[in-house]
Formats: structure tokens, sequence, C-alpha cells
């Protein structure tokens, strides 16, 4: 009996000192470490965990929050303590993977596998270590026995076999043109692997991460949102979040959000390698190197990272190897050299660059390393697609055709891969128009007028002026691209999918440095002025060849909208005043972010306002030749910092406050409105603390009046009249409420004083000038509308309502005078440009009707009437040819007018062009069967000799 007592009292010493949890204990624990509660796991485990299963916990846990040290200790203690385990090794052999210790991972691996041939975390790490060290073919064989151990088994005990089998298939069907399996792997394995355990969420982060490779980002997002669901505090989740906002140039989100993934998780190689990434994409290599730099130290041997570090060295200081002083290595050839000595097949490195180059526009290097990355290494699909979108870049659309096919042949499920195809598709139904410095490709079913006339724009006006005036001239000719509605989609969409191979881009034109695309003015609903879109687009494809493509964004806008008119548009200093009021404007290091990511319209506004200014103000403080120097330095890869320092000697910080000066001195005079100056709240509370200030009073009343709040908008009207019993906003106000409740009589009255008080107030103004007109009493109407032009020169709307009033008298001398103002103002106004071509040629100024006629025609190429008017200022120059060929336009346009035919064939006749002379004669008789002029045309060239 006493043996008995002695035999249980061990045991249960036994139990205590091992302390091993339950089955559900484990389980529950697991959930825990599945949901991100980390720390508590490790809480719960102790120092010390008995079981295997405890123990890989503790590791998993440990690793999640980058504690690598600490989860290779408990790896090393669970070892020591008992006769080895394959799972234990396993994670050994990861965390030592992750750190780019290879030897130790390998030896990890082959414990592993001597203790289970079938640890499948053990057989995926040693394909991917065969796979870094350029074994590709023993990589290969390593992800193929995946292939053979899922069929062979019909029963998989843990989820993590079935995920760790899903990585090893997507890379063996990558890796064997298979593409059939990703839709198994997406609809099949791995809801299979969720099927056995719901909260394994690597599963949907694996789905979420094919999905973002192929671009399908609906999906992607989809997928990455189920795994958050699962555990928010994943620092792979947020790792891959960040990478797919990175890719839609969310680089503000990106950098929050792999913030977060490394507070979680401080080792995480892929977060760290996003935030350089994140600075390389917003143009500022020298802080990506730093970072990129810290991502390497985290894992060494990283192709990747060490791909974008090169990408960024390239960015900081160009694509030599060697320096020309010195002959020694830059640090772009010393690393290079470094990877080509200790890695046998580099081709993920290589990728990496390639992709790099493309972030920062160094589109021929991208296509370079590119291609030695293919070269190196095919199995890397990925790349074809990357090289075909670069090439596309570059206007190299054969070489492109044939990598693309390529790509969709091994990957048909890549939606930018495919929409590209397609837009080549469309391509191939286009027709060229080839000019000694351009190639225009059109639709030659819808846009051969408009390929026409901008190619003759683009070499009288475009061509000489940009390039005398930025002093370079392109090798190359450049490929111009006009895109129309085709097989369903927009014209818009045709373009967006052939600059980014993706739905939609917010604008009509785009650059990528030797080609330019554009949607059709013709396929657009609102007509745009496509021959300032064009000198833009150009203007881009000039700096960024000139500067090796080192030019930044914002510079280029700045010299590119400066090209486009001479006049700005009129609402950028309405709402310049307004963000200077609100103290959020863009500097230097903001400005990017308007171009590439605006959080609005007015945020994009600002961006080409703010540039345009820049590069005023830097003229305006360094000289004529200013902004010629600072092209040569961005050439010689300096920075715009080491620019202002090293050219301009000056402190960025004072460069910053002279130019804000500045910014205020473009916009004095600018009134703003009321709802401009202060929001809401602002106005609630500076009325209720200030019942004597009747301004106050009086704006809140005409917000409450906007709002509809009738009763709010009489009690503060009142309040503002009880101060200053003339107050014109107050008067407007209550004269408003008048009408509305149908007592005409006095609030006319309240709105006649309004208008009529010292105090301009622009509604009061507006709304009786309008009156006016209905009684017919113009001139009355015209006083109150030049008045508001007077206070408010900024605003077009006031020059606008006189060109009514001009219309009306048909003062066409006054108009005269208005139309260019008003026209150089409204850049995409046809009419206004037809009307002053009107007017010069009753006025018989020949020379100032052609332009304006052309000023037209550069916004809406089918406009007859803009045609018809060119013909006759053309004729009054005794330009008889050209003269005869707008006629023949205009007439071609509105068949119907024949007069314009007729004027056009016998203006050829007078030329002694009698084929085209009698082919139009032909084409009236054809709608009109006895036009006499036609049948004269004809008869006097059968009786020529």
């Amino acid at each position: 009996m006493i043996r008995l007592v002695v035999a249980v009292m061990a045991c249960l010493a036994l139990l205590l000192v091992t302390d091993t949890l339950s089955a559900a204990d484990v389980k529950a624990l697991r959930t825990d470490y599945l949901r991100g509660r980390y720390a508590e796991v490790i809480e719960k485990l102790g120092e010390q965990p008995a079981s295997a299963e405890e123990a890989r916990l503790a590791i998993q846990a440990f690793d999640a929050q980058g504690k690598r040290d600490e989860a290779l200790a408990q790896a090393e203690a669970y070892l020591k303590e008992g006769a080895g385990n394959a799972d234990i090794w396993a994670e050994t052999a990861r965390l030592h993977f992750e750190r780019g210790q290879h030897d130790e991972a390998t030896e990890a691996v082959k414990r592993a596998l001597a203790l289970d041939q079938e640890q499948t975390l053990a057989r995926w790490l040693g394909a991917e270590l065969a796979r870094t060290r350029g074994d590709l073919d023993e990589a290969l064989a390593g992800y193929e026995w995946f292939i053979d151990y899922y069929n062979d088994n019909d029963q998989f005990d843990q989820p993590e076999d079935l995920y760790y089998v899903g990585l090893a298939a997507a890379q063996y069907a990558r890796w064997t043109r298979n593409s059939s399996q990703f839709q198994f792997l997406v609809n099949e394995l791995f809801p299979e692997v969720l099927q056995r355990d719901k909260e394994f969420w690597p599963a949907e982060l694996a789905m979420s991460q094919l999905f973002a490779e192929k671009y399908n980002m609906a999906e992607a997002a989809k997928h990455l949102n189920l795994a958050v669901a699962i555990n928010a505090n994943s620092a792979d989740v947020l790792a891959h979040k960040g990478a797919i906002e990175l890719d839609g140039y969310q680089v503000d989100a990106a950098l929050r959000t792999v913030e977060q993934a490394l507070t979680i998780n401080p080792q995480h190689v892929v977060a760290k390698r996003l935030q350089g990434q994140a600075k390389l994409t917003d143009f500022r290599p020298e802080q990506a190197i730093e970072l990129l730099q810290e991502a390497v130290t985290l894992n060494p041997q990283d192709q990747t990272t060490l791909g974008y570090l090169a990408a960024a060295m390239l960015a900081a200081d160009g694509e030599a190897t060697v320096d020309a002083d010195s002959d020694e290595p830059t640090r772009f050839g010393k690393l290079l050299g470094e990877i080509e000595a200790q890695h046998k097949n580099p081709g993920e490195f290589y990728a990496a660059l390639g992709e790099g180059c493309d972030i920062v526009r160094k589109y021929p290097d991208a296509v370079k390393y590119l291609q030695l990355a293919s070269e190196k290494m095919p199995q890397l699909i990925s790349v074809h697609g990357d090289l075909g979108m670069v090439l596309m870049r570059l206007g190299d659309e054969a070489t492109a055709k044939q990598v693309l096919d390529e790509a969709f042949e091994v990957d048909p499920f890549n939606v930018r891969v495919k929409n590209t195809l397609q837009v080549l598709d469309v391509l191939a139904q286009y027709e060229t128009i080839e000019t000694d410095h351009f190639l225009v490709r059109f639709d030659p079913t819808k846009d051969r007028l408009l390929a026409v006339y901008m190619s003759r724009f683009l070499e009288d006006e475009v061509f000489p002026k940009v390039c005398q005036g930025l002093d370079y001239t392109p090798q190359d000719k450049t490929l111009i691209e006009i895109f129309n509605d085709a097989k369903n989609t927009k014209g818009h969409g045709w373009f967006s999918a052939r600059m980014v191979g993706l739905p939609y881009i917010g604008t009509v034109g785009a650059c990528a440095g030797k080609m330019i695309a554009m949607a059709s003015p013709e396929s657009v609903n609102e007509p745009y002025n496509w021959a300032h879109v064009i000198r833009h687009e150009f203007v881009h494809v000039v700096n960024l060849q000139q500067t090796k493509f080192n030019i930044p964004h914002w510079f280029t806008e700045a010299l590119a909208v400066s090209y486009e008119s001479e006049q700005r548009p009129p609402d950028w200093n309405q709402i310049l005043a307004r963000r200077l009021a609100e103290d959020n404007v863009f500097n230097l290091e903001s400005i990017n972010y308007g171009f590439i990511r605006p959080k609005d319209q007015d945020d994009w506004t600002m961006a080409y306002c703010q540039a345009y200014y820049y590069s005023q103000f830097i003229v305006q403080e360094f000289g004529d030749d200013a902004l010629q120097r600072m092209l040569t330095a961005y050439l010689e890869y300096r920075t715009t910092d080491e620019i202002l320092q090293d050219v301009f000697q000056v402190d960025k910080a004072d460069f910053e406050r002279r130019y804000l000066a500045f910014l205020h001195k473009q916009v004095e005079g600018v009134k703003l409105a009321s709802s401009d100056k202060r929001a809401f709240a602002e106005l609630v509370q500076a009325a209720e603390e200030n019942p004597e200030d009747a301004d106050a009073q009086a704006e809140l009343a005409y917000v409450y009046f906007q709002r509809k709040a009738y009763p709010d908008a009489r009690k503060f009207a009142l309040q503002a009249v009880e101060v200053d019993n003339k107050h014109p906003l107050a008067k407007y106000v209550l004269g408003r409420l008048y009408l509305t409740v149908g007592d005409t009589e006095k609030g006319l009255a309240q709105i006649e004083e309004a208008a009529n008080s010292d105090r301009f107030e622009r509604n009061s103004v507006a709304l009786l000038a309008g009156l006016r007109i209905k009684q017919g009493k113009i001139d009355e109407a015209l006083k109150y509308y030049q008045r508001g032009a007077e206070q408010e020169p900024a605003t077009t709307d006031w020059q606008e309502s006189i060109l009514r009033v001009y219309l009306l008298k048909k003062d066409n001398e006054a108009l005269a005078k208005l139309i260019p103002k008003l026209s150089a103002l409204k850049h995409h106004d046809p009419l206004l440009r037809k009307k002053m071509a009107e007017i010069l040629i009753q006025q018989e100024k020949w020379d100032e009707a052609v332009r304006w006629a052309y000023e037209a025609i550069g916004i809406r190429v089918s406009d007859a009437d803009a045609h018809a008017l060119l013909a006759q200022a053309y004729r009054g120059q005794e330009e008889w040819e050209l003269a005869a060929r707008e006629f023949e336009v205009a007439g071609q346009l509105r068949p119907k007018t024949v007069s314009w035919s007729i004027e056009a064939a016998q203006l050829y006749a007078k030329v002694d062009n009698q084929e085209k002379a009698q082919a139009i004669a032909k084409r009236v008789l054809e709608i009109e069967a006895n036009n006499a002029a036609a049948e004269a045309i004809l008869k006097n060239a059968s009786d020529s000799p």
C-alpha cells in the first residue's frame, strides 16, 4: 500500500513538473495564435513548453512578433531536452532561412527530414533553399514532390500540410507554365485548407497574393479583407496590404500600413523592403537606399531586396558601374559585382532591379535588367508581363507583342497582360501618319481628320518651339496614339489600358518618355483642347529624355503647363487663395503627391498650379536661365535639394518661405466666398460669440439660406441688419426670403438696395443683372455685370455674362476686345474662338482670323463651321489651295451645305487642280442633281485643253 501511494505521488510530481496542457488547451492556444494574440499564447505556455506542439506554438508566437532570438532559443531548448522533433527542426530551419542564414537552415532541414521525410515545412524550405542557391532543377524537383505527395494521400492531418502543397503547386505551375493550376488553387485547394481550419488565415493570404499577382485587384482585396478579419495583427497580412496599396500609388497609406506591420514585427523583411519601395515610388532614392539597407541587414540573402536597393542606387547615382574620376566602382557597380560573385543565378535580383527601374521611370534600364532576369531565370513568368509593359511605354510595340504573347500563353489570368494585348489588337486596325519627327497612329474610320491636323500642328507649331525652348531634340520619332471607341469600350478606356494595362486614368493624355497616348476628343463627352494636351505631353517627352528620366514630376509638369498656354485656368487663383487661407498648400516635399495620388480634384489642380508658380518663382529669383540650369543638374543625377544648395546657393527653408510669400502675391485681390473663408461650425461660433459683428451674422444667414433653413436665415439676417441696417449680404438674404414666400415687391426692393450698396455683394448684383436682361434693360444689366467683373477680375462668370450682353447688342467691337481675354481663361471653348474668327473675317483681318479659326479646330477638329471660317480667312490671304482644302473639309463634314464644296471646287480649279475640282463637283451633284455651279465646273474642266 505504501509503495502504491509513493508511486501515485511520484506521478503527480511529474505532472506538476511537465505541466503538459490538454489537447483542448493546445487547440485553444492555436486559435489564439491564429487570431494574433501572440503575447497571451507565450504567457500561457510558460518558459518551457512541454510538448512539441506547444513548443512550436511558442516559436511561432515569438517569431510573429519579430523575436527571432527568443524563438530560436525556444527551439534549441526543446531540442536539447528531447530526442529531436521534425516539426521543431523545420521551424528552426524557417527562422534561419528568413534571416538569410542558409547553411544553418539547410542543416536544420536535413535534421527534420531525417526524422520525418514528409515534414511539409522542411520540404518547402528545402526547395526554397535550392531556388535561392540557383539550383533551379533541384528546386523544381522539390516543388514537384508536393504534387506527388498530394496525389498519393487522401487524408491530411494538418491544414499546414495542404497549405504548403498549395505554395509549392503554385510555384511548380509558374515554372512549368501550367496556368490551369491557378483555378484549382483558388477554387479548391486553399478553400479546402479553410474547411479544415476556418481560422487558418495564411490560406486567405495566399489566395489574395495569387489574385494580386494576376492584377485581379477586386478578388485580391476580398481575400485580403477575409485574412484581416481573422488576424488583423499579422505582419504578413499587413505587409501584403501595404504592397497592394503601393501598387495603387497610395504611398502614404502603404507607409502607414507597413509601419503597423513593423510595430508588430520589427524584423519583417517584406515590410521593411516596402518602406524602401515606397520611397522609391516617391522618387526619394537616398531615403530608399537607407531603408533597403536596413532590410538587407534583416536578410542579406534576399535577392528581391537587393534588387530594389540596386535600383535606388541607380536612380540616385546613374547607371555607371565605375566612377569616371576615381576609376573605382560606384555603389551600384559594387553591388552588381557582389551579386554576380556570390549568387549562382541572380535572376530574382535582376527582376527586382528591372521593376525598380520601371518605378523610377528608367525605362531603358528596366528593359535591360528585365531581359537579363528573363534570360537567367525563365521560370519567373511575371517578368515577361513586366517587360512587355515597359516595352509598350517605350513604344516598341512589335517586341512588346512578342513578349506579351508569351506572357499570356504562360499566364492567361494576368489582367494587365490580357488588357494590353487587347490594346494591341485595337492598334492593329489603326493607320499611321509618319512625319519628320512623329508617328501618329489613329482609327482610320473615326480619327483620320484629327490625325491629319495633329500631324501638321506637331510639325509646324509644337516641335520647333518646344525643342528650341528646351534646347533638346529627341533622337527618335515620337509615337503618338489616339484612342477612340472600339469593341464596346470607350476611347478613354483603351487609352488607360494602353498606359497601365488597367481600366482608369484620370486624364485624357499621358506620356511615357518616348510615346504619348490620348483619348480621342471625338470620344469624350466634353470637348477638350487637344492642341494644348499634345503640346503639354510632348514637353514631357523632351524633359524626360533630356534628363535621362531624372526630372521630378512637379518640374516637368511646371514646364509643360508653361508651354500649354499663356494664361492659367481661372479657378487656379481662387483655389490657391482658399488653400493659402487654410494653410494647406504643397511644398517641395509633398507636391508630387498632388499628381500621383490627389485626395480630390482641388489637390490635382493645386499640384499643377503650384508647380507652375514654382517655375515662375525660380525664374524671378535666380534668372532667366534658371530652369535650364536645373534640367542640366537633373541630367547629372542631382536632387532638387542639391540644386537649391549648390546651383542656387539658397537654404531650402528660406526658399520655401520666399516661395510662400510669392504665392500670396499671386492672389492679392482675390475675394473668397464665405464658405471658403470659414467652415460652418466656425461661422456659427463667430456669430454666437460676436453678436455685434454684422458680417458674421450675415454670412451665417446666407449659409442657412443655402441650406434652406429659412427661419434661421431670417433670424441671423435680421440680427445683421439690426447692427448695420444697410448690410448688403443681409439685405440680399432678406430679399430672397421675401421672394420665396411670394412677396416680390419687398423682395426686389431689398435686393436692389443690396446690389446698389457701396459694398459690393455679388449675389444681389448677379440676380439683379439677370432680371434686367429679362426686362429688356440690357444697358442697365451690362453696368451691373461690369461692376462684378471690376470687383472680381479673377473669375470668369462676370465676363461670360458681359459676353452674352454684347452678343445681344451685336456689338462686335466690344466682343473683339473681350473674347481674347475670356478665351485665354477658357481653354476648351471652341465657340469663343469661332466668334472671334467670324468678327475678324468681317474686319478683313485675315492673319488673326486664321489663328482663331485654327484654335477652334484645335478643340473640335470635326467642327464644320470652324473649317469654313478658316477657309474664308485663307481665301482672304489669297492662299487659294489652303482655302480650297478647308472648304473641302467643311463640305465633307456637312455635305448638305453644298456651297462650301462648290467653293472648294472653284478654288481647286483656280489653282489648276482639275482632278480635285471635278471630284468635288461630282459629289455635289450626287446631293443636288441639278446644281448649276457644279455642272459649270465639270463643263469648264471638259472644255479645258
